[in-house]
């Protein structure tokens, strides 16, 4: 099969499924499929392919609705390609607006060390450790999967050095003070998760759910003025309607200076504040 009539076929098969920017998911499945650069499906139309059942393979179960991210197990965030594969929360560009906030705070000139909780893939806390060398991070997650690809990551950008992954439930395997801590915690309430995009049900459930939404924020802010330094600070995402709730809750556990920044589409989805 040529290459043009193969990338036609799988534009084809996405459309029908009503797969958003079914072109540029096509290249990508293409290029990742046969590790070929993007430009080639372009450029070289009437190369002959051989193992193009692989690569409808992986169409077919895009078109079901199967997140890309796990099909190329790779993600872009922050400007940085992360590993990623089934098991673990893919990360959200909104995300990266918490990691941009953190980092304006952060100091250039001393010593730092911060907790992640909740870490997924390790997104947060690497891309934080890629743009700060005098810093060092805890990242902590219950998932045992989670935690593997952490440490995989952790390798592929050479920041193992700078990073301790440990297996814990909130605060339950941790001893140290951080200078700050940070979370994106589940907060879909568990009502909400009927509605939710067939790709996102494919995630882990238990990575996306929580008690009324707000049941983790309460748990990490009721503990860890146990785990920051004096003049330490807290740090999350946010779901669209819980600024305030959360923010109700910081106050009432004497967090000050709480600033709430809103994403792109004006929507409040980063909630920070001093111990």
């Amino acid at each position: 099969m040529k290459l043009k009539e193969l990338y036609e076929k799988v534009i084809n098969k996405l459309k029908e499924a009503e797969i958003p920017n079914p072109q540029l998911e096509a290249l990508i499945i293409i290029s990742e499929s046969l590790n070929i650069p993007k430009y080639k499906v372009i450029t070289e139309p009437d190369l002959d392919i051989i193992n193009y059942q692989e690569v409808l393979k992986v169409a077919e179960k895009r078109a079901k609705r199967y997140p890309l991210a796990y099909l190329i197990n790779k993600k872009e965030f922050f400007g940085i390609t992360f590993y990623i594969e089934e098991g673990v929360l893919i990360p959200r560009p909104e995300t990266e607006i918490l990691v941009e906030e953190i980092l304006k705070i952060l100091p250039t000139d001393k010593e730092i060390i911060g907790l992640d909780i909740g870490t997924g893939s390790g997104v947060v806390s690497l891309s934080l450790l890629k743009n700060r060398e005098n810093l060092r991070m805890y990242a902590t997650d219950i998932s045992e999967k989670a935690l593997k690809i952490t440490e995989k990551n952790a390798k592929i950008l050479k920041l193992y050095d700078r990073i301790k992954i440990i297996k814990s439930n909130l605060f339950e395997n941790i001893d140290e003070k951080f200078d700050f801590i940070v979370s994106n915690p589940p907060y879909i309430p568990e009502e909400e998760y009927e509605y939710l995009q067939e790709e996102v049900k494919k995630e882990p459930k238990e990575a996306l759910i929580s008690k009324e939404g707000i049941y983790f924020y309460e748990e990490i802010i009721k503990q860890a003025k146990n785990y920051l330094k004096e003049d330490g600070f807290l740090a999350f995402e946010i779901g669209y309607n819980q600024a305030e709730k959360v923010k109700q809750i910081l106050k009432s556990y004497g967090y000050e200076d709480i600033k709430i920044i809103k994403d792109l589409q004006d929507i409040e989805r980063v909630i920070i504040a001093r111990r």
